[in-house]
């Protein structure tokens, strides 16, 4: 059972950070937008970075292939975006709720991929 719940965690965790690369190259355009109004450098560089971190990392994790790895990338790299992209204390109303949600969201997933670095070096299927 302990197995099965790891591989479980693993495709969870994995397909979350696929599924939000994918978002993210669906919502190109409002993402490059918000990017551009924060005064971000070469916002169509570090988006296309952004995404291929997500997705590969994501399938990384979900194939059990370098998982430390890939989980440290994440735990930074999300870290750093929550903060960059949703700072729900310089927002009021409703927005302030959004961007809150989005951030405490961002957060939970990445502890996630932190709890993955517990069990990297155990193998999912004995």
């Amino acid at each position: 059972m302990e197995n099965f719940l790891q591989l479980l965690a693993h495709y969870l965790i994995g397909f979350y950070f696929i599924f939000f690369g994918f978002w993210n190259i669906y919502h190109w355009t409002p993402i490059t937008e918000v990017m551009i109004k924060r005064n971000l450098p070469s916002p169509f560089f570090l988006l296309s970075i952004a995404i291929g971190i997500q997705i590969i990392a994501g399938f990384m994790i979900m194939s059990n292939t370098w998982i430390m790895l890939a989980s440290i990338v994440l735990i930074f790299f999300t870290f750093f975006i929550v903060f960059l992209l949703h700072p729900f204390w310089h927002f009021t109303g409703e927005l302030r709720k959004q961007h809150m949600a989005l951030f405490v969201t961002n957060l939970t997933v990445t502890l996630g991929a932190l709890l993955l670095l517990t069990t990297a070096s155990k193998p999912l299927i004995s």
